[in-house]
């Protein structure tokens, strides 16, 4: 899991994060050292409260906030790089579909690019890379959806120009109502 939940459930307890993103030996450490050197200080200020006491209890302060830093910090940037390695294999998943299509390996391209679209239904990329991988397989009604499906996601224009010439060259059988909003179930 990747995002801001784990960050913040890190915040609240250090190690929480790292149990929701299945780092359990690191989260179960953290979250003991942290709640041991919170039980010490309680510990230390209420039942010696004296001189020994007190410097037990900065100590156990100290070593508390340590393990909080460190904990925020390393969800942090598990979280950016969980992010990253998302992206890197949808990356890796359109570059296969696209050597495969370019093998003309129709069915192997349209199954990696239907695990792209299963990953982020809002990638306008793979849309029209579905899209093209339909029309030339023969199924124009499926590509002209696609291709709706991404002109429908395409909020930056980026790719107006390629998805107009797109749905103009594949061949419409029977007037199909617009797709709302969002992407289309395939």
């Amino acid at each position: 899991m990747s995002g801001v939940i784990p960050v913040i459930l890190s915040a609240v307890v250090p190690g929480l994060g790292h149990l929701l993103t299945r780092r359990y030996l690191k989260g179960v450490v953290l979250a003991l050292v942290f709640t041991t050197s919170a039980e010490l200080f309680l510990l230390a200020r209420f039942w010696w409260p004296s001189e020994a006491g007190l410097g037990l209890a900065w100590a156990s302060v100290a070593v508390a906030a340590a393990v909080w830093i460190y904990a925020l910090g390393d969800a942090v940037l598990a979280s950016r790089h969980a992010g990253e390695a998302f992206v890197g294999r949808k990356d890796d998943l359109l570059r296969r579909a696209q050597v495969a299509w370019l093998k003309r390996d129709n069915a192997e391209a349209e199954a990696l690019l239907r695990r792209l679209l299963a990953m982020d239904e809002r990638d306008v990329e793979g849309w029209i890379h579905l899209g093209k991988v339909l029309k030339s397989s023969g199924k124009d009604a499926e590509a002209r959806r696609c291709f709706r499906a991404a002109r429908n996601l395409d909020g930056s224009e980026r790719w107006r120009w390629e998805l107009e010439r797109e749905l103009t060259g594949v061949k419409a059988k029977t007037p199909e109502p617009e797709p709302s909003q969002g992407a289309p179930k395939t």
